[in-house]
């Protein structure tokens, strides 16, 4: 008799039974696993009365600004977006929340709502003006008015005011509060001054009397290229600055050197500069004369010289060592700085002095040798010095005096008269 085994379909279905059960916990772990841990989020129930799809949760950025905040999902898409401390219902996963282009990313559970509370910067001081901020990258985020404050999701940042700069540690809800300084300059000129960092780098520029705001540092203040140093601090900075204007009545330039011979600014006659207090050179048709300016104005004089003829030619002025300064055509005045100065016409000197306030002009003669004939004639003075030579026909202009005049093997002595034309006939 062959006695049969009973079927082991008992065994098998609780083992089955078992691997089920097991299967149905992961996936149910899976379904219900906590969010990531998390610094600056939260994560809890939804409340009962909250306005979210079935399936999914919510975010909520907390601020103490007047902001927005937007999320993103993985692929960087803008999903969502939603005004500070309102519920923003998403899907579940991971989204990169902004808030002034601020980052943090949180996540989002079915059924729960995510917390992500932001802290904030706020930049004080007195001027009317804008701050910026800027991540540790070096990239703008976002930017405020004075004493309006920035919210921002916990981090590092540069805060930057007229491009000085200062670090904000940002933590979650709380503020960092930055205190500015200003500086400023005060002149009656209608021009700007201009700040730079201890780098040499340009930050601002302002109009005289308007003050800029800075962070607390050394720098280095410019006016037409005068330099002054300034340290701010958490007040006003004010640079006394003064004057200098050089007074003439031709249609022409000053010009303002430093002490080491660098041009720093140039104006009209009669236009005042302003420059920080110290000792300069000014020059007017390279006449020079050295002054120093402190904080009342400077003021300075000039003569003018005019040698008047009836030829299109030009004169030249030179100064007591010879160097030539300037030259005009006849008729037109040139200034100079008060001194003894030599005027020359077809190389006849004429000396001349100059002082402050007034007009020297010369008359000069004219000189025509005629002929029917082509070619030219030469002027010679006294001692047989060549001056000028032209065309027959042609008239040239020189000072009162006698000259030579040849044509060929031809030679006459000849007056001019200054205001009168002197003709010899050939």
């Amino acid at each position: 008799m062959v006695t049969k085994r009973a079927p082991r379909t008992a065994p098998m279905m609780r083992l089955a039974a078992i691997r089920t059960a097991v299967l149905v916990m992961v996936a149910l772990s899976a379904c219900n696993k906590a969010p990531p841990l998390d610094n600056v989020c939260s994560y809890g129930p939804l409340p009962a009365t909250s306005e979210v799809p079935a399936g999914q949760g919510g975010v909520v950025t907390q601020a103490a600004t007047d902001a927005y905040f937007y999320a993103f999902d993985g692929a960087g898409k803008q999903v969502g977006s939603a005004h500070v401390n309102t519920l923003l219902p998403l899907k579940p996963g991971e989204y990169q929340l902004k808030v002034n282009n601020s980052v943090h990313m949180g996540a989002v559970e079915s059924a729960t709502l995510t917390k992500c509370p932001t802290g904030g910067v706020l930049v004080n001081g007195s001027t009317d003006e804008y701050y910026h901020v800027f991540d540790d990258a070096g990239k703008g985020l976002a930017s405020a008015h004075i004493g309006a404050g920035l919210s921002l999701f916990q981090g590092s940042y540069q805060i930057r005011l007229n491009n000085s700069s200062s670090a904000a540690q940002v933590q979650s809800g709380t503020t960092a509060n930055l205190t500015t300084g200003t500086v400023n300059v005060d002149a009656p000129t209608d021009e700007y001054y201009y700040v730079f960092d201890s780098a040499g780098t340009q930050l601002a520029s302002s109009h005289l009397g308007k003050p800029l705001g800075l962070f607390a540092g050394m720098y280095t203040v410019k006016l037409n290229n005068s330099e002054s140093k300034a340290e701010v601090r958490a007040e006003t900075t004010n640079i006394p600055a003064g004057t200098l204007v050089l007074e003439g009545s031709t249609d022409e330039y000053y010009y303002v050197f430093n002490a080491a011979g660098t041009q720093l600014a140039s104006s009209h006659l009669g236009r005042p500069l302003a420059l920080f207090p110290g000792s300069y050179n000014v020059k007017l048709n390279n006449s020079t004369a050295t002054t120093s300016v402190a904080t009342s104005p400077i003021t300075i004089g000039s003569g003018s010289i005019t040698l008047q003829g009836s030829t299109d030619e030009y004169y030249y002025v030179f100064d007591h060592a010879g160097t030539q300064l300037a030259s005009a055509h006849l008729g037109r005045p040139l200034s100079f700085l008060p001194g003894d100065y030599t005027a020359k016409l077809n190389n006849v000197p004429i000396p001349v002095r100059v002082e402050a306030g007034r007009a020297n002009e010369n008359q000069t003669g004219s000189l025509t040798v005629k002929s029917s004939g082509s070619g030219y004639y030469s002027v010679f003075d006294s001692a047989g010095t060549q001056l000028a030579s032209k065309e027959l026909n042609q008239p040239v202009s020189l000072p009162a005096g006698e000259y030579l005049v040849k044509v060929g093997s031809n030679t006459r002595t000849v007056a001019v008269t200054a205001g009168q034309s002197s003709v010899v006939n050939l």
